[in-house]
C-alpha cells in the first residue's frame, strides 16, 4: 500500500498547493527539482504551482510509489 507523503490542493483560480509531507517525500521533491521545475510562488506551508503542471507531476509522484492525502 501506497504511503501518503502530499499533501495537493487544487484551486479555483489556475494554481495549486502542493507540501511534501514526509522525509522521504521532501528528498524526492528536493532530488528532483521540483521547487526550479514546477513552483511558480510559495506561503508559509505550500509551494503554489501551475494547476496545468498538476497532473504530470502528481503523476511523477504516483510512480515513484508515493501518494496524496485525501
Amino acid at each position: 500500500m501506497n504511503s501518503k507523503d502530499f499533501v495537493y490542493t487544487s484551486k479555483n483560480d489556475g494554481t495549486a498547493f502542493i507540501r511534501p509531507i514526509t522525509a522521504r517525500a521532501e528528498t524526492f521533491w528536493k532530488e528532483n527539482e521540483f521547487t526550479r521545475k514546477y513552483v511558480i510562488d510559495n506561503t508559509e506551508d505550500y509551494y503554489i504551482i501551475k494547476s496545468v503542471n498538476g497532473p504530470e507531476l502528481c503523476t511523477k509522484i504516483r510512480d515513484s510509489g508515493m501518494d496524496f492525502t485525501s
